[in-house]
């Protein structure tokens, strides 16, 4: 019996350790080629952009179901890893993941713009 299946053709964000459903329960195929890890982020403050790495999806304004499966549009909101940047809070502890806005298009450039 042929199920159905849907392409998806966005940028995703799928976390290292993902492993493919097999193809009878699959639903949705996410390729390869439009899978991002890292993200070029500003900080509005200090000027500079950083390339750091993509925690997970936070929430997608375009639909539930694009937050649910990873994918990033323009104006998605993205946790980025920015212990290597060396934030720390008032309490002096370090900042592990902040949240940035995604400003791009990024199955149209390739690449991952945001801003903290």
């Amino acid at each position: 019996r042929k199920q159905w299946k849907r392409l998806i053709t966005k940028a995703t964000f799928v976390r290292k350790n993902f492993v493919r459903k097999p193809p009878k329960f699959e639903r949705f195929i996410r390729p390869t080629g439009m899978r991002f890890e890292k993200a070029h982020v500003t900080h509005p403050e200090l000027k500079t952009t950083f390339c750091l790495d993509i925690i997970g999806v936070k929430k997608n304004p375009q639909s539930a179901l694009y937050t649910s499966l990873g994918v990033m549009t323009k104006g998605t909101v993205i946790e980025v890893n920015v212990a290597d940047l060396g934030l720390v809070t008032p309490t002096g502890k370090v900042v592990w993941g902040k949240y940035a806005q995604v400003t791009n298009n990024p199955e149209n450039d390739g690449v991952v713009n945001a801003v903290l």
